[in-house]
């Protein structure tokens, strides 16, 4: 609501000068329409947020189909019974293998080997 004070003609006024009025604020009408666009626009903001995150995450390598602690290179799967050794002559074609043993041996960082475990060949 708002109060409005306006000056009356000379003639007409009476004592204080002044009088006050109410007039009613002007009638918006709030329709069914109105209400689901701002929700459909609430929705498209959220929307574009989530998949903006999902780009983010994308570029800096945090999705759901990253590797961890592999690298893009090959990727040999353990066998029960395996060794550094017998995984370097498989995958190794050089004569001596000794120095491929002992750069997957560091980059392992344990002696032990488990069956169905995912090693990444330097």
């Amino acid at each position: 609501m708002a109060a409005i004070a306006y000056p009356r003609p000379a003639e007409e006024q009476h004592g204080s000068g002044r009088h006050l009025r109410v007039v009613p604020p002007p009638a918006r009408p709030r329709t069914r329409g109105l209400y689901w666009r701002r929700r459909a626009v609430v929705l498209l903001a959220l929307l574009l947020v989530f998949f903006a995150a999902r780009a983010a995450l994308g570029v800096l390598g945090g999705g759901p189909l990253s590797t961890s602690g592999a690298p893009a290179g090959r990727v040999y799967v353990v066998q029960p019974g395996d060794t550094f050794w017998t995984i370097a002559d498989r995958v190794s074609h050089d004569g001596d293998v000794r120095a491929f043993v002992d750069r997957l041996a560091a980059a392992h960082g344990t002696a032990s080997l488990q069956p169905g475990e995912r090693l990444a060949l330097p």
